[in-house]
């Protein structure tokens, strides 16, 4: 049986990232050591289903279509940034602030999966976020002050989640949109 890696995002709208992006790369930072996100691929990751069997997949996109919290749009605020892993940098992204309607879409995806036998729980906390690059070469965390003192704050809006395939490649993840559930 072959597997697909799957994950549920709530994407980024298109021009919205590009905008993000073109300011990003606009600061002083150790470009060699970093690894951009495509702006297309820039996304909340809501679940990561990893190495799943083909089969499986009908099954995941009946109990998405049941998830959906029944609302025209989720409103989403970023409202800085972050560097991941407190030991080294390895990933510069963005802090989604949660609110109740996101966290709520999150905890049924979660619930749902899991009641269907689908997926085990996350036992870490959701941090709703938007990677924009992964650190490939060591680095210090000084480096990186020109990301952490950005003064990034923005407002968007989502109507709908997705169900993708991740398919990496020596370029890097190449994402496919297999279902769009509405919100």
């Amino acid at each position: 049986m072959e597997n697909r890696r799957l994950f549920i995002s709530l994407p980024l709208d298109p021009a919205l990232a590009k905008q993000i992006v073109t300011k990003f790369k606009q600061l002083d930072l150790p470009w060699e050591k970093l690894k951009t996100v495509d702006p297309s691929q820039i996304h909340i990751n809501l679940k990561f289903l990893g190495d799943t069997p083909m089969d499986r997949i009908p099954e995941i996109i009946d109990v998405l279509n049941q998830a959906s919290l029944k609302i025209n749009y989720l409103e989403l605020d970023i409202i800085g940034t972050a560097i991941f892993n407190k030991n080294r940098p390895q990933v510069l992204s963005l802090k989604i602030a949660l609110n109740q309607k996101l966290q709520k879409l999150q905890n049924s995806i979660e619930e749902k999966l899991f009641q269907a036998g689908l997926a085990n729980k996350d036992m870490r906390r959701f941090s709703p976020h938007l990677t924009l690059a992964r650190v490939k070469k060591l680095a210090d965390f000084q480096e990186f002050k020109n990301f952490t003192d950005w003064p990034i704050q923005q407002s968007f809006n989502n109507s709908y989640f997705e169900l993708q395939e991740s398919e990496l490649t020596k370029q890097g993840p190449l994402h496919t949109v297999l279902q769009t559930f509405d919100l």
